[in-house]
């Protein structure tokens, strides 16, 4: 009986201290509360609601910061008779909402295709505002997906914190790996590669390929800045074939005739149809990619602009009418705003069936390619008896994010 009611004591002692431990790590965290953006005249409601969104999105991944529950600041301005941003009024706004810290502001139209949010961070326990920032917003920034991006920088500038950097690899061999502090980043493309959401410091970059020597740089990033770094791999020579010793001249034979034997061509001309229809097809594939790429692009323009009239399920009952929270209810779509997102995604579907036939296209034909290149530069042409120097073929694996492919270079 005294084991029991030993063993129960020391159970509600290690609840007690997990739940004590728990309510520090809530204490120690700051809550902050972001009211919705004010709409000027000429501003859109729904692109101030998107970026109210990514503001409290970022504020919610943010280590040492609890969001709370917020409104509008239409909406606190009349329940609190206040009629500006006074921080006074906005005090006591945050002090009912329980926040102790306030981001609120306005979106406002600069000319046809851009925006200007200008935020402010209220402190509330001293009354203060403590924090500004006004920056330029363009309209292809608007979708959620690209507010991720100036929403971190945002709320960086509010809180002092120091904003990422970045970091962009250019030049080298394509399909070359890219590691940063020890951790590989991703392959080098066509365009280089960028690695962004670094902490400012110093940071190490280095960069790999069979074949070549492995380039090593130490770069230091700013906060907010991009760091720009030329890459150039240079290849591992081979080592060269012992040099073989001539015969001996025969009985009579000169030395000049000697030389003029060994300086005679021993070989036919290459096929000039194969080096021709080499590049044809190089061309015609790589238009084929390129039209593929181009669709793909297409796909990604229709799901920015459907992103904004898309529903979720919402926690509450489970219906598809909530915004991607899934708490925000939105209203059912009307007749006109339906047929137009039924158009746009009937349009995205046929870009991405498209853009595969470009691509099965293009790569069929620079395969094909290949094929023409390996006759027409590399293979000895019938009836050669003179040696050739071998050639290589080399084929690659490419790997990148949401891609995978194949990088050949014929060595000759």
């Amino acid at each position: 009986m005294r084991n029991t009611v030993l063993r129960g004591s020391l159970v509600l002692a290690f609840f007690a201290f997990l739940m004590g431990a728990s309510r520090q790590a809530w204490a120690d965290e700051v809550t902050v509360s972001v009211l919705g953006l004010e709409p000027a005249a000429g501003a859109p409601e729904a692109v101030a609601t998107a970026v109210t969104e990514a503001i409290r999105q970022r504020v919610s991944a943010t280590s040492g910061y609890r969001l709370v529950p917020g409104r509008d600041l239409v909406e606190v301005k009349l329940v609190f008779s206040c009629p500006d941003e006074a921080p006074p009024c906005m005090t006591q706004a945050a002090q009912s909402i329980g926040a102790a810290k306030l981001v609120f502001g306005t979106l406002q139209p600069v000319g046809t295709d851009a925006y200007l949010v200008t935020l402010k961070l209220l402190d509330a326990g001293r009354g203060v505002v403590e924090g500004w920032s006004s920056e330029q917003l363009t309209k292809a920034q608007t979708s959620p997906g690209a507010l991720r991006g100036p929403a971190q920088k945002w709320f960086a500038a509010l809180t002092g914190q120091a904003a990422p950097g970045a970091v962009k690899i250019s030049g080298g061999v394509i399909g070359a790996s890219v590691w940063i502090d020890g951790a590989q980043a991703g392959l080098l493309g066509a365009d280089g590669l960028l690695i962004s959401g670094l902490p400012p410091g110093h940071h190490e970059v280095v960069v790999s390929k069979a074949g070549y020597e492995k380039f090593e740089r130490k770069v230091t990033v700013s906060a907010g800045a991009t760091e720009k770094v030329a890459v150039e791999l240079k290849a591992i020579e081979r080592p060269g074939e012992a040099p073989v010793e001539p015969p001996p001249p025969a009985p009579g034979e000169t030395p000049a005739r000697i030389a003029a034997t060994e300086s005679a061509p021993a070989v036919a001309s290459p096929s000039q149809g194969d080096r021709i229809a080499a590049w044809a097809l190089l061309g015609v594939g790589l238009v084929g990619v390129g039209v593929g790429g181009y669709l793909s692009y297409q796909v990604t323009v229709v799901n920015s602009n459907l992103d904004p009239w898309r529903r979720y399920q919402c926690t509450s009952d489970g219906t598809l009418a909530c915004a991607s929270d899934g708490k925000t209810p939105k209203g059912v779509l009307e007749p006109d705003r339906q047929a137009w997102v039924n158009k746009e995604k009937s349009r995205g579907d046929s870009f991405a069936t498209w853009q595969w036939v470009g691509y099965g296209v293009g790569g069929a034909f620079l395969a094909a390619s290949v094929v023409f290149f390996y006759r027409g530069y590399i293979a000895a042409p019938s009836g050669s008896t003179a040696s050739r120097k071998p050639s290589d073929l080399v084929v690659m694996p490419s790997f990148g994010p949401g891609s995978a492919g194949a990088v050949a270079y014929l060595r000759f």
